[in-house]
């Protein structure tokens, strides 16, 4: 019989790599990336609202420059580890905002819910929603080469499916804007950290029973019209369901959409943290808002 030895670690006690800039005495803001990514799937871009807020951008354990306990990568896990993070940047005393990218998103929800006295608002990009775990196998074994390189299933007709299915004008954008140091960056994790965090945090994670017990905060949601690793199709009805004011869908954008429409990203971040109501950026050609009373958007203003 084999037996999985796991490190016994206190997330709280690791030190986890991270870039802190922008204004010394501005409001805190921590960003949460996706996974197989690092803090620098946010830069440079991000240091634009550095002027006004204080930004905190760590690898999250497992992955990047942080250290890769063998132990289970679990929203506890994950939380905790930001918990002892935030102490050691002596930001524990006091709201932050927090800005989330799929994995980093659901992280963000969870650390809302486990500690709702260190979070003042919410703005979540490209969030995962699904009923179950063989719904989501299916979106990303279409719709992730990653996923399928993970299951060592890929195949050039795969590739190509999805590139079809992408669009030639989303994947040029994805060629032209998407960093190299985020690419290289999505090699810095191991084995454990990689398939334990997909199962405990993305496949068995059911979404809309963690939002039930979420604190009403402020809220900014952000969605790629063309996601296919988190489809937009079921977010369209999470303004109706749960506590969000509204939605914002970037058109022509896929589940990157903080690098293929940064400023259109940035724009709406920028307004959330200012504490803006939602439709105040309603008007952008590259939005459009789906609100809480129905499912239909905005009439397109092109």
């Amino acid at each position: 019989m084999m037996h999985e030895f796991r490190t016994r670690v206190s997330a709280r006690d690791l030190d986890l790599h991270r870039t802190v800039v922008g204004a010394p005495g501005g409001s805190p803001v921590l960003l949460l990336h996706g996974i197989t990514e690092s803090r620098r799937y946010w830069l440079p871009r991000i240091l634009a609202l550095g002027a006004r807020h204080r930004l905190i951008l760590p690898d999250l354990p497992g992955f990047g420059l942080s250290p890769k306990p063998f132990t289970d990568y679990t929203p506890e896990f994950f939380v905790d580890s930001l918990v002892g993070l935030l102490e050691r940047e002596r930001l524990d005393s006091q709201p932050l905002h927090l800005i989330g990218h799929s994995l980093g998103g659901l992280i963000a929800i969870e650390l809302a819910r486990r500690h709702p006295h260190l979070v003042a608002s919410l703005a979540l990009m490209s969030i995962p929603r699904f009923n179950d775990p063989e719904e989501a196998h299916r979106v990303w074994f279409a719709g992730s080469f990653s996923y399928r390189n993970l299951l060592t299933a890929n195949s050039v007709g795969a590739n190509l499916a999805q590139i079809r299915r992408t669009g030639l004008r989303l994947t040029a954008r994805y060629l032209r804007r998407l960093p190299w140091r985020v690419v290289s960056d999505a090699r810095r994790f191991t084995f454990r950290s990689l398939t334990s965090t997909l199962e405990n945090c993305l496949l068995h994670y059911h979404l809309d029973d963690v939002l039930e017990s979420v604190p009403r905060l402020p809220t900014l949601l952000i969605h790629g019209e063309q996601d296919q690793v988190a489809p937009l199709a079921p977010m369209l009805e999470l303004p109706r369901r749960h506590p969000f004011p509204a939605l914002h869908v970037i058109r022509g954008s896929g589940h990157h959409p903080f690098h293929t429409h940064g400023g259109a990203c940035l724009r709406l971040i920028e307004a959330h943290l200012a504490g803006m109501p939602p439709a105040a950026l309603a008007a952008d050609p590259k939005t459009f808002l789906v609100r809480p009373a129905g499912p239909d958007p905005l009439p397109d203003p092109r």
